[in-house]
């Protein structure tokens, strides 16, 4: 991140392994991605080192889905915002992360991430 307009204006929660999003980009489709937290206006997840190539800043993550019992499920329009981690030829087990934005999605979906999040930072500063 190396301007202000890069960095997150919104509270990300924490979260653990039982979170993930399913997602398609650029005709793969991704499943169980596990993400590291998560806000309102987007979240970070961890993808193989050998897909980064895939994950330009700017690529358009269609059909994107907090995976979650708890998240909505209606379909979120989220694009790449920056990428963290080796080189495409990196060892195919490690890890890069994925910093996501989320672009747009329905206002009643959009109203319960908010309660969610808004709950979940109540529960973690308790």
């Amino acid at each position: 991140m190396s301007t202000f307009a890069d960095r997150r204006d919104t509270l990300r929660i924490i979260v653990g392994p039982e979170f993930g999003i399913s997602f398609q980009l650029k005709g793969h489709h991704y499943e169980d991605v596990r993400i590291t937290n998560l806000s309102v206006g987007g979240c970070f997840a961890l993808v193989g080192a050998r897909d980064a190539r895939l994950f330009d800043r700017g690529a358009v993550l269609g059909n994107l889905q907090l995976t979650h019992p708890d998240l909505p499920k209606a379909p979120i329009l989220a694009a790449v915002s920056y990428v963290l981690g080796g080189p495409a030829t990196a060892d195919p087990l490690e890890m890069v992360g994925i910093g996501i934005q989320f672009l747009g999605m329905d206002d009643a979906a959009q109203a319960a991430l908010d309660a969610w999040v808004s709950a979940a930072n109540v529960a973690q500063q308790s």
